[in-house]
């Protein structure tokens, strides 16, 4: 060949370090006696939290008595974060709220339960005895657990790919 180029294209492709930092950052229970008197010995309703696991401890007096509970998870990276799932076990669902025994948990809509990087969402729910309870005289004890998944968002770069023939006047 008479003529020859050699064409060269150099570059480079770095990440950044990313922050995955989903948790709880605040817990709080507001127990709620409508028809039970709380006692000064009584045991009373508590909430200990770590940025994992919050344990909620709801003392009811009686029925038709319930504790709002409130949980904030905190986005605190760099990465928007999306709510694959969500799930409850230790209670049955009826209808719209869960049940064990005579003790009732409503909980609200997760539809849109993302949380873009350096946003936060209270997650407000309620335990309740069930005002129609008939047993009193027994005491009950239901266990629930409350499972968020939540995942990196799913957004990816799917990038462009071509080599064409392009038309020039000289």
């Amino acid at each position: 060949a008479a003529f020859s180029t050699n064409l060269t294209i150099t570059g480079t492709a770095k990440t950044k370090t990313g922050n995955w930092d989903v948790k709880f950052t605040a817990a709080s229970i507001t127990p709620t006696a409508v028809n039970g008197k709380f006692d000064e010995n009584d045991e009373k309703s508590s909430i200990e939290f770590t940025t994992t696991d919050v344990t909620v401890n709801a003392v009811l007096q009686a029925p038709g008595d319930g504790a709002n509970v409130t949980a904030t998870i905190t986005n605190a990276g760099k990465l928007d974060a999306v709510l694959k799932s969500f799930n409850v076990t230790g209670m049955t669902k009826d209808g719209d709220v869960y049940k064990n025994g005579d003790i009732i948990v409503k909980l609200p809509d997760t539809t849109n339960g993302n949380i873009a990087a350096g946003q936060a969402r209270n997650f407000v729910f309620s335990v309740e005895w069930d005002k129609d309870a008939t047993n009193i005289t027994t005491a009950q004890t239901a266990s629930f657990v409350i499972t968020f998944t939540y995942e990196q968002d799913g957004v990816e770069f799917t990038g462009e790919q071509s080599f064409n023939v392009v038309t020039t006047n000289n």
